[in-house]
């Protein structure tokens, strides 16, 4: 582990991730943006539409992910080949765990919070944390292209998406053994789970399509042709609209997850890379990587209504309610 905080700290912070937060409390909203070049984390009120905090990461700051409680974020360090945790009330670095990459893309954490799933695109490996102990603690080669994963509910399944093999492993946490593979999408870069997780929302930029996996049979149960590369994609909270980035053409678009049809596009920055929602499902938050911004966008009809300046080549997005 490279430079950690005191021990102290790392334990009530990751114990704090594991315990939902009180009956009654609430926290300020807040999207967080991850900056590559500036390996940063730029922290803006979307209210006030102002940047409030900007946390130092490593080399290639990509994603960032929240504990179900959203006091602690992590982001993965494609550049550092590592997972930076933050405290994410106080805004300060805990550690920085190194995870072997190579090409640490995205990461994911437990429903308790105890463990953390670091995705190495370039290695085919998916890298174990343990959040209390702030260290990796094994890893587990999937497939080509070991590009994010989603631990299931419960926190016993990890579904590990595979964007360069085109599918899905699906992982055994107790035992940390790959125990079967799905149906996937070419170069995956979102994997959105509805329905119960009888069904799956995926991108398929290799494909210019979006697919819906049927999650029991393991093989695909429909898709959208959409061109322009669809990159990041949202669901609604309601499950009823998928938004979708499609990054070279410079747009987004809503499909209805029921018809499976596009129901708007619009025009959306330079580079839109990847595509966050609030609670209420009433905004979006759309990273323009070639601008350096975060384009706020009306849900309703993708009308750009607010952005704010980042950092250096924005990736990643998350919203903490």
């Amino acid at each position: 582990m490279r430079n950690p905080s005191n021990r102290r700290a790392v334990l009530a912070v990751a114990s704090a991730a594991a315990t939902m937060m009180l009956a009654g409390a609430s926290l300020a909203a807040e999207v967080w943006v991850t900056n590559m070049k500036s390996a940063d984390v730029t922290v803006v009120d979307p209210d006030s539409q102002t940047v409030i905090a900007t946390i130092p990461a490593e080399a290639g700051a990509h994603n960032v992910t929240f504990s179900a409680d959203g006091k602690l974020a992590l982001v993965a360090n494609v550049g550092a080949n590592s997972v930076t945790l933050i405290d994410a009330e106080a805004k300060t670095v805990i550690a920085h765990v190194p995870t072997g990459g190579p090409k640490t893309h995205e990461v994911a954490i437990s429903p308790d919070g105890k463990l953390a799933a670091a995705s190495n695109v370039g290695g085919n490996t998916i890298t174990l944390i343990d959040v209390p102990a702030a260290k990796a603690i094994a890893t587990i080669t999937t497939d080509e292209g070991a590009m994010m994963s989603v631990f299931s509910p419960d926190g016993t399944t990890l579904y590990g998406v595979n964007a360069k093999a085109g599918n899905v492993s699906v992982i055994d946490v107790a035992s940390r053994q790959v125990t079967g593979k799905m149906h996937g999408g070419q170069g995956s870069m979102a994997f959105a789970p509805m329905g119960g997780w009888r069904h799956a929302w995926m991108t398929s930029p290799g494909d210019d399509k979006l697919l819906l996996l049927d999650m029991a049979e393991g093989k695909m149960a429909g898709s959208v042709d959409l061109s322009g590369e669809p990159h990041g994609m949202v669901l609604s909270p309601d499950e009823k609209m998928a938004y979708v980035v499609r990054r070279k053409a410079q747009k987004m678009s809503a499909v209805d997850t029921a018809s499976r049809e596009v129901v708007k596009t619009a025009p959306m920055g330079t580079r839109p890379d990847m595509v966050a929602i609030d609670p209420a499902g009433e905004t979006l938050f759309v990273v323009d990587r070639d601008e350096n911004k975060l384009l706020l966008v009306s849900a309703s009809d993708l009308q750009i209504v607010g952005e704010v300046a980042v950092g250096d080549e924005p990736h990643g997005v998350a919203y903490r309610p």
